[in-house]
Formats: C-alpha cells, structure tokens, sequence
C-alpha cells in the first residue's frame, strides 16, 4: 500500500498521526492542569505546565529546514521522519515512567533527582529550582517530561504537515484538514478523558505508560505504509526513490532562502501575524477554565475533564469537519472569519456574564464546546489557506511557520494568566484578541500567491 495513488490511505494515515498528536495535548492541558489545580495548585503556578508542553510547538519551524534537507527518498521523504519522532516520544514516556513515582499531584509533592536533572530543569520559566536542591516538585518535574515529549511531537507534526502538503490533491484539502483535525480532537479525549479515569484510578504512571503504549501502536501501523509506489518498506527492503531527481541532502540556506522568498508577498506575510493572533485566545483560555470550573464552579478535575473530552471534543468534531467540508465550498477566508466571531464573542459574553456565575452549577458548561467548536471551524479553515498560500520549494517549511508561530500565540496567551486580572476580566481580554485576526484576514488575498506560483511555473522556476 501506498499513499500517493490511494486516498483512502493517505487520510487514514494523516488521521492516525493526528490522533497521535492529539492525546498526549489533551492529556497535559486539560486532566493534568486540572489535577494540579484541584491539588491546591494556582493557575499562575499551572502556566508552567501549560507553557512547556506549548513551546516546543512554537519553534518546530527549526524543524522544517532539517526535514526539507535531509531525506531518504528510498524510504519516503517524510516517513522516516516521521518514524524517528514517534519513538522519540515514546522514549521519553518511557524514560519518565522508570524515575519513581510521580502520582502525587498535590501541591508540595517532590521526587528526587540527579543534580544534572534538577539542573536541566532549572531552566524552566516558574521553576524556582536553587542550587542546593535535590529534588523538584513533581509539578517542574511533569512539565520537564512533556516539553521533551512533546519536541518530538513536534517534529512528527511537521513531518506530518509537510506529508500533507506533498500528497493532498488541491480539490481534496479541505476535507481531508477537517477529518485530521477531527482525528486530532478526537486524541484529545482520549487525553482528557481517559488520562482522566487513567490518574484517577491507577495513577500517573500508569496514565504515561499507556501513552507510551499507543504511541509505539501508532508507529508500527505507519512502518507497514509506503509513501510512493515503489519505494522501500524497511531499509533493508527492496524499492527505490520515487524519483531520481529527488536529492537526498539540500542547503539549509537554499530552503531559508526560497522561504523568504514566498513570504515577500503581501499575503503570506499577513499570514503570519494571522496565525499568531488567532491563537492567543485558545492560551488564555487553557489554564483559565480549568481555574474558573475547578475553584469558581467547585467541579472535581474528573468532572472538567470528562467533559472537555466529551461535549468540549464532540463540539470539536462538529466544528473540524463542517469547517473543512465549507470551507472547500463557500471560501477559507469567510469561513474562518465566521469561525472567530462565534470564539470571540463566546468568550467575551461568558466573561460579561460572571455575576451570574454560580458555585456547584453547570450553567457555564455551554461555553466549552461553543469555543472550542468555533475554533476548531476556523483552524480547519486556516489550515486550508495557509496550504493554499505556501508555494515555492519551500512550500512545506512555509506551511510549517505558520504552524509554528499559531503554537506561539497559544504560549503568549498561556502567560497572560500569570496577571493578577479577575477572571471575567481575562475572558474578555481573550475573547477580544481573537478580533484581531478577522481584519487581517480581510487584507489578504490568496488568489494573487497562486497567480504568482502559476507564473513562475510557466517560466520554468522551482515553485
């Protein structure tokens, strides 16, 4: 089998490593934050977590170049990437797991380290670790394990990303972005929700095993898939590249260099700033509702997190495939400017209305699946633009920054919890930032990037 010549392939292999993507997020961002807040944690303490399981998201634009230079055509120019990623993220699961025990979530909890471990982790914003320590709270020590983890998450994204790129068909992005994304929200319940029962029942470790576990699921299911007909299975399977003209080592610099030259364009530029500021609203978001349901509400972090990963993903879902079936037909501008007026005005009518907030009722739990449903709508939406504007050879890198820089915004808006604001207050700021982006999106214009990539084709450059 093959991905190229068989679409029911290709998406049932982009779907499977965006649930990979998706479980180990949900598991961080939503049961574990809520945990350690129902553990007497703050939600400025929580921004830790938070942060550096967002920030290697933020520069896997240093990925790209390294992907698009280094490949092995005759084992697929982005599978092995790929395969090199999942067990990286295994590993590090794995790794963590042998330490000690970490299922302790309670604020004060610790575990003992090597003095090169604490000192690794010294680093980390919030950490408060001094040189005379021997052992860091299991909160610092969590938010070390998944920032490694997930910069192997990282890199499987954009190796991911850039597989897409190389193999969508222009008709079928749309779609094919919505069910990704829905594959991806549907791992973030299994994250929330089942690392939520996983905790509650057998404890952390067992909930990072398990992780461990289907990732190495994951990778055997995408080792028994070629790219391109003809190539090799293993490395020590017979095949060959695809094509002989495909080089296997490429300058950085040539990359860097066809990348600023897409991004001289207005548009391409404009979607830069776009990616960062749609995504600042999802980072206040994180930490604030797990802190609103938890202290405000009095829901048990079992309780939040069961329904982020039900109503909160079923509303994800919803919004990820409607906006990639939509978006193909009515236009990814318009429907992702729909998509960020239903998530602003959410969150700015759900902070107006806090002197309705009420302890121990569930009349907040609509704002959940509202704005994660809208933004699912307009991800998927922009995931289809920015596939639309990314052109020259550097086409998969290009993809990948605005990948990155929209990671960025969700890091910038996780810091805005650490202000010392009321709550409603921050829903508001939130729901207030995501305005932004919709004036930008009305600056640009997506048809003129395929006029040019048309034009250089036509003469005969690389595009």
């Amino acid at each position: 089998m093959n991905m190229k010549d068989h679409r029911l392939v290709r998406t049932a292999t982009l779907c499977l490593l965006y649930f990979a993507q998706g479980f180990p997020w949900g598991f961080v961002v939503y049961a574990l934050i809520s945990f350690f807040i129902e553990g007497g944690y703050s939600r400025a303490e929580t921004v830790l977590i938070s942060a550096t399981a967002v920030l290697p998201w933020s520069f896997k634009f240093l990925w790209a170049p390294m992907i698009d230079s280094i490949r092995w055509p005759a084992l697929g120019l982005r599978r092995p990437w790929i395969a090199f990623a999942q067990l990286g993220m295994a590993a590090t699961l794995l790794a963590a797991n042998r330490v000690g025990s970490i299922d302790a979530l309670q604020k004060g909890s610790t575990i003992d380290l090597p003095r090169w471990a604490i000192d690794g982790l010294a680093w980390l914003p919030g950490s408060e670790i001094s040189a005379t320590d021997t052992s860091v709270s299991v909160l610092v020590f969590i938010g070390g394990v998944f920032f490694l983890h997930n910069c192997f998450a990282s890199l499987q994204d954009v190796a991911t990303d850039a597989l897409a790129v190389d193999i969508l068909e222009e008709g079928e992005r749309g779609r094919v972005n919505g069910f990704m994304w829905g594959s991806k929200t549907l791992g973030v319940a299994v994250g929330t929700y089942g690392g939520a029962v996983m905790i509650e029942s057998y404890g952390m470790n067992s909930a990072i095993q398990a992780q461990a576990v289907m990732v190495l699921v994951i990778l055997a299911a995408v080792l028994m898939v070629r790219e391109r007909s003809g190539e090799k299975l293993f490395p020590w399977s017979r095949g060959a590249a695809a094509s002989k003209q495909i080089a296997a080592l490429r300058s950085p610099i040539v990359v860097l260099q066809e990348l600023f030259r897409a991004l001289a364009l207005w548009t391409t530029a404009i979607g830069v700033l776009v990616a960062i500021f749609t995504s600042v609203c999802q980072g206040v978001f994180i930490n604030l509702a797990n802190d609103t349901f938890v202290n405000v509400f009095h829901w048990s972090a079992i309780d939040y997190s069961k329904v982020q990963g039900s109503y909160g993903v079923a509303a994800e879902v919803v919004g990820a495939i409607s906006g990639g079936f939509f978006c193909d037909r009515f236009g990814r501008r318009k429907m992702a400017l729909i998509g960020g007026l239903f998530a602003s005005g959410g969150l700015i009518t759900f902070g107006l209305l806090h002197p309705f907030w009420v302890s121990d009722s569930f009349s907040g739990l609509w704002i959940i699946p509202l704005f994660k449903g809208a933004i699912a709508f307009q991800t998927v939406s922009l995931f289809s633009l920015y596939m639309k504007i990314s052109w020259t050879t550097a086409k998969a890198t290009q993809f990948t920054l605005y990948m990155a820089v929209s990671n960025f915004g969700v890091f910038l808006g996780s810091q805005l919890n650490r202000l010392d604001w009321e709550r409603w207050s921050l829903f508001v700021l939130g729901g207030t930032s995501a305005l932004i982006p919709i004036v930008l999106l009305l600056l640009m214009k997506p048809d003129l990037v395929v006029k040019r990539r048309l034009e250089d084709e036509q003469n005969g450059e690389p595009s």
